[in-house]
């Protein structure tokens, strides 16, 4: 379970700062407006997008509990 959550922790991380990359390579280069960490973090894609990410993580692991306990069971 440890080497679980390392991992996916490592992941979010890893999304995390390629979103933030993303961003400032979009404002800064493709719309030419100043870019701030405030903005990135309170907008609206980047909220939906992390709720949506925390709830298909824990629905994927609810699942693989289920499964490997029906398995167990048979």
């Amino acid at each position: 379970m440890k080497e679980f959550l390392k991992q996916e922790i490592l992941w979010a991380l890893f999304i995390l700062v390629v979103q933030i990359i993303a961003g400032f390579l979009v404002t800064h280069f493709i719309l030419h407006t100043t870019w701030d960490l405030k903005s990135t973090i309170s907008g609206y894609s980047f909220i939906v997008f992390w709720g949506l990410y925390l709830i298909i993580k824990i629905c994927i692991a609810i699942f693989k509990r289920v499964k490997s306990q029906k398995d167990r069971n048979v």
